[in-house]
C-alpha cells in the first residue's frame, strides 16, 4: 500500500477537479515548484496510484444511449470469466466498459449505441454465446450521471465540483473533432503540438476545437484515474429502494456533501437512486449504510451494495 504524503493528496485534490490543468498553475495552488510538482506526479505514476488523466465525454451529445448490464454466471471460473471479457472485446466494439464485481453480480457492462435496433443486436450476440452461463442480468439505461470530484483522502470545505453527462441535446461534430476526442480523452496531458502532428493540423486547431468542445458540454469535465487498491481503499455501488421520491433532491444534497459518496447514477430499470462510495473497509461502509437509514427514515426502504474492481476495458463512460 502506497502512503500518500499531504502534498500527493494535495495534487491528487486538485487533478481529479481538472487532469488537464497546467503544471505551472498546479504549482501555484500547491505552492511548490515546477519540478517537486512534477517528480511527486511522475512517482504517483510510477507507483501506479494515478491511472491516467481523463477527459469526460458526454456521449449523448453525441447521439449516443447508454445502457448497463449487470451479469451473474453459473459458475465460472477465473479462465472462463477471461474468454468472456476476451469475446466481448473482440466482439462488440460498442462496449466502452467492462469491470468484475463481487457480491450479487459478476460483471457489468458500460456499451453506447445509436438506435435500439443495435442494443439488441449486441445483446444477442453476447447471448448466442453465453447464454447457458448467465444465471441472472438486470439491463438499464444508464443516465443522466453525476460525478463529484473526490475528496474522501483530503478534509477540505470547498464545494464540490459536479460533472454531468447523460442528458445534454444533440450537438454536430465532425470527423476532425471525433479523431480530437479519441486521441485527447484517455490523455488529456498529451500536448496540442503532440495531437496535432499526429492527425495532421496545427496546434491551434486542436486548441480551438477542444475549445468548442468544452464550450458545448461535449466534454463535461476532467478527472483523474486513481487505483485504489494502491492505497487501501474500496469502491462499493450503493442501490436505494425508497418508499417516496419526494426527497430525491434533499437525498442529492446529502450525497454531494458526503466525502466518501463520489457519483449519483440515474437509471431507468436499475434501482430507485444508484450511488458510488469509496471506504477504507466494509466496517466504514455500513456505517455510511447506517447514517442514510438515520437521516432519511421514512423514504429508504432497503438497501443493496455490492463491490467492483478490475476494469477490463475502461473508455469513455467514468466510475
Amino acid at each position: 500500500m502506497f502512503k500518500l504524503t499531504l502534498y500527493d493528496r494535495k495534487i491528487i485534490y486538485e487533478l481529479d477537479k481538472q487532469s488537464n490543468l497546467r503544471l505551472s498553475e498546479l504549482a501555484k495552488r500547491i505552492q511548490r515548484s515546477k519540478p517537486f510538482i512534477l517528480y511527486r506526479m511522475k512517482r504517483l505514476e510510477q507507483e501506479g496510484v494515478i491511472t491516467g488523466y481523463n477527459a469526460i465525454i458526454d456521449m449523448a451529445k453525441l447521439g449516443y444511449f447508454s445502457f448497463r448490464i449487470y451479469l451473474k454466471m453459473r459458475q465460472m471460473t477465473d479462465a472462463e470469466g477471461h474468454a468472456l471479457v476476451e469475446f466481448i472485446k473482440k466482439n462488440c466494439p460498442q462496449v466502452w466498459t467492462i469491470t468484475s464485481m463481487h457480491e450479487k453480480w459478476d460483471y457489468a457492462l458500460f456499451l453506447g449505441v445509436k438506435t435500439m435496433m443495435e442494443f439488441h443486436q449486441i445483446w444477442d450476440r453476447i447471448l448466442l454465446e453465453y447464454k447457458a452461463k448467465i444465471k441472472n442480468y438486470n439491463v438499464a439505461v444508464y443516465a443522466p450521471i453525476y460525478n463529484f470530484n473526490r475528496r474522501f483522502f483530503l478534509e477540505t470545505k470547498e464545494q464540490r465540483i459536479v460533472r454531468t453527462y447523460g442528458e445534454g441535446t444533440l450537438q454536430t461534430i465532425d470527423a476532425r473533432d471525433w479523431q480530437i476526442i479519441q486521441e485527447y480523452a484517455p490523455s488529456v496531458r498529451k500536448s496540442s503540438l503532440e495531437i496535432g502532428k499526429k492527425l495532421g493540423v496545427t496546434a491551434d486547431t486542436v486548441r480551438n476545437r477542444i475549445k468548442k468542445l468544452e464550450k458545448n458540454k461535449v466534454i463535461c469535465g476532467y478527472k483523474l484515474g486513481l487505483d485504489l487498491s494502491t492505497l487501501g481503499y474500496l469502491s462499493y455501488r450503493i442501490d436505494l429502494e425508497l418508499l417516496s421520491t419526494k426527497e430525491n433532491n434533499r437525498l442529492f444534497e446529502y450525497c454531494k456533501q458526503h466525502n466518501n459518496i463520489y457519483q449519483i447514477n440515474q437509471s431507468i430499470g436499475g434501482a430507485n437512486f444508484e450511488m458510488e462510495v469509496i471506504v477504507k473497509d466494509q466496517p466504514e461502509l455500513l456505517s455510511i449504510l447506517d447514517q442514510l437509514k438515520i437521516e432519511f427514515k421514512g423514504v429508504v426502504d432497503d438497501i443493496e451494495y455490492f463491490s467492483f474492481s478490475t476494469f477490463h476495458i475502461l473508455n469513455y463512460i467514468p466510475d
